[in-house]
């Protein structure tokens, strides 16, 4: 189990998940009450560039000191086909794998594309 240390939005009065990994890019965020949500590793998202400053509160929530520290996702809402669900990119969701804690951080800089489907993402 993570222990949710920043709040994930929708699911503000959760205090812990666990993650589910389906392959190597995707992974269910699964909450007590059995809710889940989709998110895929940055990773996966290669060809966008990302340029945003983390505030030092969430820094510290997460424990999180350097970018060895932790794992990036971004949440996923499906559609049919997949290459049309998308992606939201400017909420993402830290993993500390060390510590078991995740959280979610919403950047208040422009971020230029905010949602993308996935066959966007890759052909950015």
């Amino acid at each position: 189990m993570y222990k949710i240390a920043c709040p994930i939005l929708g699911f503000e009065n959760e205090k812990s998940l666990k993650i589910e990994k389906l392959d190597e890019n995707f992974s269910f965020l699964v909450f007590e009450d059995g809710s889940k949500i989709t998110v895929v590793n940055i990773n996966v998202l290669s060809k966008v560039k990302f340029d945003f400053e983390i505030d030092q509160n969430t820094l510290s929530a997460l424990k999180i000191s350097s970018k060895d520290d932790f794992e990036t996702y971004f949440t996923v809402v499906s559609q049919d086909p997949v290459e049309h669900s998308i992606i939201n990119l400017v909420s993402p969701i830290f993993v500390n794998e060390k510590e078991k804690l995740v959280g979610q951080f919403v950047t208040s800089e422009k971020v230029e594309p905010y949602l993308a489907t996935i066959d966007k993402c890759a052909a950015i």
